[in-house]
């Protein structure tokens, strides 16, 4: 008896991140004089690759800049003033969303690569044959 190897081909809408979304408003989580420790809740754990573009977003003003945002497990922690607060949500909110579009345009560099090599591996199998049907002419 043979074992059934039938190839199993990924699936990429499996390998796909779901966009990261705030589901929350800014909670206080400790309070230092005039500034707030703040927790921002997210919808997932934030991969490596959504991090980094999180963190180099085109637009942003002083001082709300990303590098004093921290990721933790499924929120965003931020110290600012009370009166920073709603720019720095904001702002937090463009930068999710410009997050969620540079790994969703990374997907689709990445399934356009895969799809360039399933073509190439396709053409070295049709010279192969090819080759196999005209060794004996």
């Amino acid at each position: 008896m043979g074992a059934n190897l039938e190839r199993i081909e990924p699936d990429t809408k499996k390998d796909e991140m779901e966009p990261i979304k705030r589901i929350g408003p800014p909670t206080p989580t400790g309070v230092r004089g005039g500034e707030y420790d703040l927790s921002v809740p997210l919808s997932g754990l934030p991969g490596p690759e959504w991090r980094r573009a999180f963190h180099a977003p085109e637009n942003w003003k002083e001082p709300c800049h990303p590098s004093r945002v921290t990721v933790k497990d499924r929120a965003l922690m931020f110290t600012s003033e009370d009166s920073f607060v709603r720019v720095w949500i904001q702002l937090i909110d463009e930068w999710i969303a410009a997050a969620n579009d540079a790994c969703a345009q990374s997907a689709v560099v990445a399934r356009q690569e895969a799809d360039r090599n399933g073509d190439e591996r396709e053409r070295e199998r049709q010279l192969r044959e090819a080759t196999e049907r005209y060794k004996d002419l």
